[in-house]
């Protein structure tokens, strides 16, 4: 058990770097991304005290979202669609290395994404998505730490509009 707890911290580590600006050259390795995603969704199946529900996080987080109706949502975006992004946000996209497990950032990484103030743009849900599609410069960044596109993973076009469904729904 301990060395899986070992094994489980270095993993968030290696996330935060990769997540939060990746090497000094901005490159990713196709075998490294491949392996990052699938240790992040390990370790969401694991961590049952980050947000996740066992059963694959069908179940949302205990974040009030769970109440919020179809008819609040974005055009085209639907609480299934949320759901997952629920899972990408703490698994596969990695999202919660920079940003943390209730999205309300991290110190000297990700920003607050549970408030009103966007800083990258205008909050809208066309926004988030462009906003994970493109990521942000070191130089937009407030931190100095640049969000690679789509975090430096592999998750798709569908991937990055379920998280940015989950993210829109954070600061609702």
């Amino acid at each position: 058990m301990r060395k899986r707890q070992w094994m489980a911290l270095l993993t968030i580590a290696a996330f935060g770097v990769a997540a939060c600006g990746g090497d000094a050259n901005g490159s990713d390795s196709m075998s490294e991304t491949d392996n990052m995603d699938n240790a992040a969704g390990e370790m969401a199946s694991d961590a049952g005290n980050a947000g996740q529900m066992a059963d694959g996080g069908a179940a949302m987080a205990d974040d009030g979202m769970s109440e919020m109706s179809a008819q609040e949502l974005p055009e085209g975006v639907t609480m299934a669609m949320v759901q997952e992004g629920n899972n990408i946000f703490h698994g596969a996209g990695i999202c919660s290395s920079c940003h943390g497990a209730n999205g309300e950032g991290l110190p000297n990484l990700g920003a607050n994404l549970t408030d009103t103030e966007w800083l990258h743009s205008d909050g809208s849900y066309a926004a988030i998505v462009q906003t994970i599609m493109t990521g942000v410069t070191a130089e937009e960044s407030t931190t100095g730490v640049p969000m690679p596109a789509r975090a430096g993973t592999t998750i798709t076009d569908d991937q990055v509009k379920a998280a940015a469904a989950y993210v829109w729904t954070l600061s609702k």
